[in-house]
């Protein structure tokens, strides 16, 4: 975990996918590079229409990703379509004060992918159980949409920062939820579901967009 070098008097939580990444999902792109697309996303149109809920999708796609390897998860990651200047983005939000963590619904090892490369100072994500680097569809802990909320206050009271003095940047309907509590909101390329919620909405492939209104 990297720690700010002083006391940050700021916090800033990032929504990972359609946030930082760009068009795809993390999960569904990962899918994608192993051959199994079709499966994910037909569990992904139910779950967008409603006709099933978040923790019987997680539960399907954990348990098809039985056996998949760590070390071809992460490459898949490496080539996932991005936002640009995540990294400059970063730097430039502690340099201003900030603590700088990334939430996602999907899994946790992509947003620590992220953390590792570009320097978020916490993640939080889905939780499954990974042995001698291969994923053996057990022990699956699923994050869920308030978790997001829930998160951004208890950083919040950690570190003395009051919510006022909070952001919170996502695309879509599992940031509504921490979009209510933090003190400033940014939709960067929202999908229709963060329609009004927002302060700024902002579109494009430039993360450094954001850096204007902080």
């Amino acid at each position: 975990m990297t720690q700010p070098s002083t006391k940050p008097d700021r916090l800033i939580l990032f929504d990972l996918d359609g946030t930082l990444t760009y068009g795809v999902s993390t999960t569904r792109f990962i899918f994608r590079k192993m051959g199994e697309e079709t499966f994910f996303r037909k569990l992904e149109l139910e779950w967008l229409a409603d006709k099933t809920d978040h923790l019987t999708l997680a539960r399907q796609v954990t348990d098809r990703m039985k056996g998949w390897k760590l070390k071809d998860i992460e490459k898949a990651l490496g080539a996932i379509p991005k936002m640009r200047n995540i990294g400059k983005t970063v730097r430039a939000l502690k340099k201003r004060g900030f603590y700088v963590v990334l939430s996602t619904l999907g899994y946790e090892l992509s947003a620590r992918f992220f953390q590792e490369r570009y320097g978020f100072d916490q993640v939080r994500g889905t939780t499954l159980e990974i042995k001698k680097g291969v994923i053996t569809g057990r022990g699956m802990k699923i994050y869920q949409e308030h978790e997001k909320a829930l998160f951004l206050r208890k950083l919040a009271r950690e570190h003395g920062v009051p919510l006022s003095r909070t952001v919170a940047v996502g695309d879509s309907r599992s940031d509504r939820e921490v979009f209510k509590i933090a003190g400033f909101r940014i939709a960067m390329n929202h999908d229709g579901f963060l329609k009004g919620l927002a302060d700024v909405e902002l579109t494009g492939r430039d993360l450094g967009k954001i850096l204007k209104y902080l």
